[in-house]
């Protein structure tokens, strides 16, 4: 999941295993994700996020 934290940061959160990185703005969140290799799924219309390690785990 992305969250809004504070009032200009943002922060991804592993919907597996709940690992998390702050980020500065959505932007960054997307970058981050996208070099780190994150994964999205879309599941009963909402976005799931998947760190590497937990890719091959998804609920």
């Amino acid at each position: 999941m992305i969250e809004k934290i504070y009032k200009n940061k943002y922060m991804v959160i592993c919907d597996n295993c709940g690992t998390g990185q702050e980020c500065d703005s959505w932007a960054d969140v997307m970058d981050f994700m996208n070099e780190e290799g994150w994964k999205k799924k879309l599941a009963d219309g909402e976005w799931k996020h998947y760190c590497p390690e937990c890719q091959g785990s998804e609920v």
